[in-house]
């Protein structure tokens, strides 16, 4: 009887599996207005940081586009990540671009609290209709575990007008191999014991403290893994949209050996993978923006627009 109270508590201690859902997204005529009062609610209750919030950057307002480009940036990170390479990339095709923020980032005050993977799932998909909207065909430029969200809307109606996912180094396991265990049984219960409620790391510069959040809960961490567990039962896959990765052997943050194991067994219409050796970022990570690696931005955004507009695609 023991032992089975033992196997029931662990039972009920194991976070449970996300699953994508088919749900959709009801968008207004007027986006802008519309994004605008959603992040006004929410900066009136947590405190945005200035140039965090969801926006839209139209080449004619009202236009759609022949290319949208939507970002998805990484998890306690802000579209300030790689900033100006989304911006850089939609000039370059003569795209509408829609930057999301996703649900609990960006935040002065309860940085990342409340958060579950499903709801990231849920901004993804709003980030996505939208997209449609503004373009015919939809590239995502995402970094990390944007990249990983990005792969766990496979399938979901959403990518339908999906042309190409571009994923910087994506987070398909974290460096740290002992961040598996917290969707194992216990593993949240163990991690706060080891670890305290909360996680702290330190910032390479001041740009980085401001668009980053250094410092969340335990339970976003476990809400992170959950979506990587997620995206690792979609992939490999044969998928139908054509699909770029940048990475960098000494990433510190990722692991790059599982990205490229995932990559290397996806079937898609069209795919490349690039190396990219000296990104700026100390942590190999974030290889491209202001904030990090200014110097490989231009170099990052030539790849993806010659990738899309390559004869054939």
């Amino acid at each position: 009887m023991a032992l089975l109270g033992i196997c029931a508590a662990l039972w009920f201690l194991t976070p449970t599996r996300v699953e994508t859902g088919t749900a959709t997204v009801e968008l207004p005529e007027d986006l802008d207005a519309w994004l605008d009062r959603a992040e006004r609610q929410v900066d009136g209750r947590y405190g945005l940081v200035p140039d965090t919030d969801k926006r839209i950057s139209w080449i004619e307002k009202g236009r759609k586009t022949p290319y949208s480009v939507v970002y998805l940036h990484g998890f306690s990170a802000t579209r300030q990540e790689t900033a100006p390479l989304s911006q850089s990339v939609a000039a370059a095709l003569g795209a509408n671009l829609f930057e999301t923020r996703l649900r609990g980032h960006g935040r002065q005050r309860e940085a990342l609290t409340d958060v579950r993977a499903e709801d990231w799932l849920v901004d993804a998909a709003e980030a996505l209709a939208i997209g449609a909207r503004l373009g015919e065909r939809v590239i995502v430029i995402s970094t990390s575990t944007g990249s990983t969200l990005a792969a766990a809307m496979i399938g979901h109606p959403a990518m339908s007008a999906v042309d190409a996912i571009v994923m910087l180094s994506p987070n398909f396991a974290p460096r740290d191999a002992g961040a598996a265990w917290l969707t194992r049984p216990a593993g949240p219960v163990l991690a706060k014991m080891l670890h305290g409620e909360t996680q702290s790391w330190q910032p390479h510069n001041e740009q980085q403290r401001l668009y980053w959040s250094t410092t969340y809960p335990m339970d976003s961490v476990v809400e992170m893994m959950r979506l990587v567990d997620l995206a690792n039962r979609k992939l490999p896959a044969s998928i139908d949209h054509r699909m770029l990765m940048f990475y960098s052997p000494e990433d510190a943050v990722v692991s790059p050996d599982a990205a490229h194991a995932v990559f290397a067994e996806i079937q898609a219409p069209q795919k490349s993978a690039i190396k990219i050796s000296d990104p700026g970022d100390p942590s190999h990570h974030v290889l491209a923006g202001d904030v990090l690696s200014a110097e490989s931005t231009s170099q990052i955004a030539a790849h993806i627009v010659e990738f899309i507009l390559r004869p054939g695609s």
